[in-house]
């Protein structure tokens, strides 16, 4: 519970602004990288039903293998910032050549996964032109997975250091120039033939190797960081120092996030025997709540390197004063994208098709959206709390209960079968989120408030 008079003192003021100052760059850079998302549904899905349903077929898929890369070099980011609190700039420059060192791997790894994966779409009941559609628009995109691993690297190395505003003008630039890259290959110009919703994966992977170009050009001419990147080019990779600590913090998150991300990538896949207009709808909800979710989740990692740099200095007031204020905005905004999500999700769906059934179901889901939206924000704050307290094992613990045993499971029972009620089709699996994101906040903060008094008291 969060004091009354806590929310009228000067140290609330002192750490919102200092949690906006990192949070709104991250927000602005998570919408446009969201965005870019965004714009490959809205202009792919103006060329019909297949291109949209291929879209968001392939994103599905792609997101739980971009996620695994993401998801371990995010750990960068809590290890740098306690470093940094602790006066520790060695530790700091370790981190960076390490951190880039194990991007390639794992940029590699997210290629070779996406270039083979027709034995998932074969699995799959997908009409012929889907099926070409999204093997296409995976292996284009596949290309640009080494460039965006190294470059989340670099990202998560200063905004561990407290830096988050080159993160948003990169977005910024990313998103300005995927807009015209998909429409060049996508409809077509000149010598370039109409590519159709594969053209996004092209556009995708020019634009994540321009983003790895600008961040090494920034990271060279910015003194501040130059002086880590320097540092660390004389140290080699190793095992014990800095390779194991990202593998030991890194693994347990990624392994969180593929859980509830790949909660969604699943869905869609299981609903492809629904056919392309429930996958259109389902898509088009996703796509939305995506979005929303950047609010959030913008100040859980803002949350992340607050809270880590005051574990590092080892300061209980700073740390207290950072949880109450992340919870309160947290739950602000949870509440906000509840009401939006119910009173305008008629008009929101709009934007993304013309079909009327589409729309229909789309609107249908976002009412379940708006269920969940206070339980996600809680339960993504606590996780980013949970983050710079480097502790992430039980988080992962709790989403795969939470995102797969809750929401995946009983999500295909309440889908499929009339074991509990009527089959409810894909507002089955919906109402399972509902309910898996519900226990997950309740259990994050429980697990939060364990380990912030093994920590302080």
């Amino acid at each position: 519970m969060i004091p009354k008079a806590f929310l009228f003192s000067a140290s609330f003021k002192q750490e919102t602004n200092k949690l906006f100052k990192l949070a709104l760059p991250i927000l602005l850079a998570q919408l446009a990288l969201t965005g870019l998302g965004v714009a490959d549904t809205i202009m792919s899905g103006r060329l019909g039903t297949n291109d949209l349903a291929a879209i968001g077929l392939g994103s599905n898929i792609l997101l739980p293998v971009f996620m695994l890369a993401t998801g371990i070099l995010l750990a960068i980011t809590p290890l740098v910032s306690k470093a940094n609190g602790s006066g520790d700039q060695k530790t700091v420059s370790l981190y960076v050549i390490q951190g880039l060192w194990l991007a390639v791997p794992l940029g590699v790894l997210s290629l070779l996964i996406l270039i083979n994966i027709s034995w998932l779409l074969d699995l799959l009941s997908l009409n012929s032109k889907v099926y070409q559609l999204t093997e296409d628009y995976l292996f284009y995109i596949a290309f640009g997975m080494p460039g965006i691993a190294l470059y989340q690297a670099l990202r998560f190395f200063w905004e561990g250091l407290e830096n988050t505003l080159p993160t948003m003008w990169i977005s910024f630039f990313a998103l300005a120039i995927n807009i015209p890259l998909n429409a060049i290959f996508i409809y077509g110009l000149g010598p370039v033939e109409p590519m159709g919703a594969a053209g996004c994966g092209v556009a995708s992977a020019i634009v994540m190797w321009s983003m790895l170009l600008i961040a090494l050009f920034y990271v060279l001419k910015n003194k501040g960081l130059f002086i880590f990147f320097k540092a660390a080019a004389n140290v080699s990779p190793s095992w014990q120092k800095g390779l194991a600590s990202i593998l030991a913090l890194g693994v347990p998150n990624a392994f969180a996030l593929l859980f509830e991300i790949s909660l969604f990538s699943f869905i869609a896949l299981f609903i492809t025997v629904l056919g392309a207009t429930v996958i259109a709808a389902h898509q088009i909800a996703i796509s939305f709540t995506s979005v929303a979710f950047m609010l959030p989740l913008s100040f859980a990692m803002a949350l992340t390197v607050r809270v880590g740099k005051g574990f590092g200095e080892d300061d209980l007031p700073k740390v207290v004063n950072t949880l109450y204020t992340g919870f309160f905005w947290a739950l602000l905004i949870g509440f906000t994208l509840a009401l939006v999500s119910f009173y305008l999700r008629d008009f929101i769906v709009s934007l993304y098709s013309f079909d009327f059934e589409v729309i229909a179901i789309a609107s249908s889901l976002l009412v379940f959206a708006a269920m969940y939206q206070v339980f996600d924000a809680i339960q993504v704050t606590a996780a980013g709390a949970l983050r710079g307290f480097h502790d992430t094992k039980v988080t992962m613990w709790v989403t795969l209960l939470c995102y797969w045993g809750v929401g995946l499971g009983l999500g295909y029972v309440l889908s499929f079968s009339s074991f509990f009620l009527p089959a409810m089709g894909v507002a089955g699996f919906w109402l399972g989120i509902v309910l898996g994101l519900f226990i997950a906040a309740i259990l994050l903060s429980l697990r939060l408030r364990f380990v912030f008094n093994a920590h302080f008291k």
